[in-house]
């Protein structure tokens, strides 16, 4: 068994296992009991080879990421991913550069590839910006060196490889089931079965603002479809005009106010604003409560409001655990020789309510 199945077998992290196989770190006696036991039960054996290759080599990953004023969380949590797969392999040779770029500044992207490039890096986790025009001539670059990539979070239409380079990994989730998955959720909290809809009830109003950062994002438009589609099984829900044009936290206040004015049967948000914060703060400010709000990903901002169920649920992805796969996926192909046929792994996707948010935040 590998050592990602024993953690899941015996609900104790890799990186635990890892600090008790390297005798480092501050481990409780019983932790370590359990774990050694596992070890043996399994019969694990460490790749010798591996460790001995590494006395002698450095593995280096060049992450290049961004930093995003709405999704303020996502670099933390990729950079907490990054930290438990260097705390599973670092003693193994791994070695990481991180550069991260602001969202409204992609063309520096590029510039850190280069410069990794420069310095002799090969493989690479790779979150894109949303300019298509730099991520396409980042790819490019990743493909003339023959360089080994993940993708991360975003994939792309071009990710496969040609010459000497080859197809790139995607480590992220199926956006588009991510909107049909929000949409399931409001149109039953709004609606119930859709059988069950009278003709002659009024049509349960839903609005959804999306910031102008994110409006050429192919992700984002993903999750607006499968959203939009999905929700054709609830008639008795209507879409309102979705509200684009949004950029400061200001502006994004005031559409929702005034939505809320203007439709007083509005009863459903859908947020594609990733700034949940935000929109549980405008229900609270206005007394409106009551209006079920539905959205994406979980920060220590939101963690009060889901609790309230102020915001009733969000569709959840693993960040952290993304970031590590991909790193793993990058130094055991480096280091052990291991091609994985399997280019795609989706994460899955998981609903968080004020009833069961103990179980994400409790660590």
């Amino acid at each position: 068994m590998t050592l990602e199945g024993i953690a899941a077998e015996i609900g104790i992290s890799r990186t635990t296992i890892y600090k008790v196989m390297k005798d480092k770190g501050n481990v409780s006696e019983k932790t370590r009991a359990t774990v050694m036991e596992a070890l043996e039960k399994y019969h694990y054996v460490q790749n010798k080879n591996a460790r001995n290759l590494a006395l002698n080599r450095q593995y280096t990953v060049g992450y290049v990421g961004f930093r995003s004023r709405s999704a303020n969380y996502f670099s933390p949590e990729v950079r907490k991913g990054i930290g438990e797969a260097l705390g599973e392999f670092g003693d193994d040779g791994l070695h990481i550069l991180i550069a991260e770029a602001l969202l409204e500044e992609p063309w520096r992207q590029l510039e850190e590839v280069e410069s990794m490039l420069a310095q002799g890096v090969r493989s690479f986790l790779f979150a894109a910006s949303d300019d298509k025009e730099v991520t396409e001539k980042i790819l490019e670059r990743f493909r003339e060196e023959g360089c080994l990539a993940v993708l991360l979070s975003r994939d792309s239409e071009k990710s496969r490889g040609s010459g000497k380079g080859s197809e790139n990994y995607y480590v992220g989730v199926d956006y588009y089931r991510s909107g049909r998955l929000a949409a399931e959720l409001l149109g039953k909290m709004l609606s119930g079965k859709a059988e069950g809809t009278g003709k002659n009830a009024p049509a349960k109003k839903i609005f959804v603002p999306v910031t102008t950062e994110y409006r050429s994002n192919q992700d984002i438009h993903a999750r607006l479809e499968g959203f939009l589609d999905k929700l054709k099984e609830f008639p008795g829900c209507q879409v309102l005009p979705v509200a684009y044009e949004l950029v400061e936290d200001e502006e994004i206040y005031k559409a929702v106010i005034s939505c809320i004015q203007k439709e007083p049967e509005l009863c459903g948000i859908f947020d594609l604003t990733y700034r949940l914060d935000l929109m549980a703060s405008v229900l609270r400010d206005c007394g409106r409560c009551d209006i079920k709000l539905v959205g994406f990903d979980l920060f220590e901002e939101i963690e009060k409001d889901i609790e309230d169920s102020v915001i009733d649920a969000v569709v959840y992805q693993d960040l952290s655990r993304q970031a590590y796969l991909g790193v793993k996926l990058l130094f055991e192909e480096m280091c052990y020789g291991i091609s994985n046929e399997k280019k795609k792994f989706y994460s899955r996707l998981e609903i968080i309510t004020g009833e069961n948010l103990c179980y994400f935040t409790e660590q």
